[in-house]
């Protein structure tokens, strides 16, 4: 088994694709993340934890509530029904959670924890579609978990996503440039038989 950085997570190290320093924004982001991602080549939500400073990343498929000593407003970056971001709840005051996994993985997720279930969601005003086209999105609102989480902070408190956007450029190139070239077969060594 090749050995694995011990910061990004990833065998082949993407740390230089990251900020100098994590960005700041007022909205704590908790990713809970299934199992199954936390290896996933593809998977963004490890590099968005080290990209952003109040971004917690926990890896399990049963998560309790974390203390909440603040006081904080509690909300759920989730499509579908309660539907209302806490109305005229400040930036700063905000703990966002977010499901890392395939759709049917977040499904599972929220189907397990009924206390996530409950929280008012947040629901993405108008996101362009995914970029991010080393996964397969099924309709327009399906987005990687950076472009979502990128897309709510800048609807929730007005930052700028460009930053975040190109680390998951810069991300693509860097999966497209390590994947094997296709291999060409020899002239005349396939492909029909000559004359026909």
């Amino acid at each position: 088994m090749r050995s694995r950085c011990a910061r990004c997570l990833r065998a082949r190290c993407l740390c230089a694709l990251l900020p100098e320093a994590p960005l700041a924004h007022q909205v704590e982001l908790v990713i809970l993340q299934h199992p199954l991602e936390q290896h996933e080549v593809k998977g963004t939500a490890r590099l968005l934890a080290l990209a952003l400073a109040r971004c917690e990343l926990r890896v399990g498929e049963q998560f309790s509530q974390p203390p909440n000593p603040e006081g904080r407003t509690e909300a759920l970056l989730y499509p579908g029904e309660p539907a209302a971001a806490p109305p005229g709840t400040a930036p700063q005051h905000l703990r966002l959670y977010v499901l890392d996994g395939t759709w049917r993985k977040s499904r599972l997720l929220l189907h397990r924890h009924p206390w996530l279930a409950a929280l008012p969601r947040v629901n993405l005003a108008a996101a362009a579609p995914s970029a991010y086209t080393v996964r397969k999105a099924h309709a327009a609102h399906q987005l990687s978990t950076l472009e979502a989480c990128a897309a709510a902070l800048q609807q929730l408190e007005g930052l700028d996503p460009a930053p975040l956007l190109q680390l998951q450029a810069r991300l693509l190139s860097a999966l497209q440039a390590a994947r094997p070239a296709p291999t060409v077969p020899p002239p005349g060594g396939s492909g029909g038989t000559p004359g026909s």
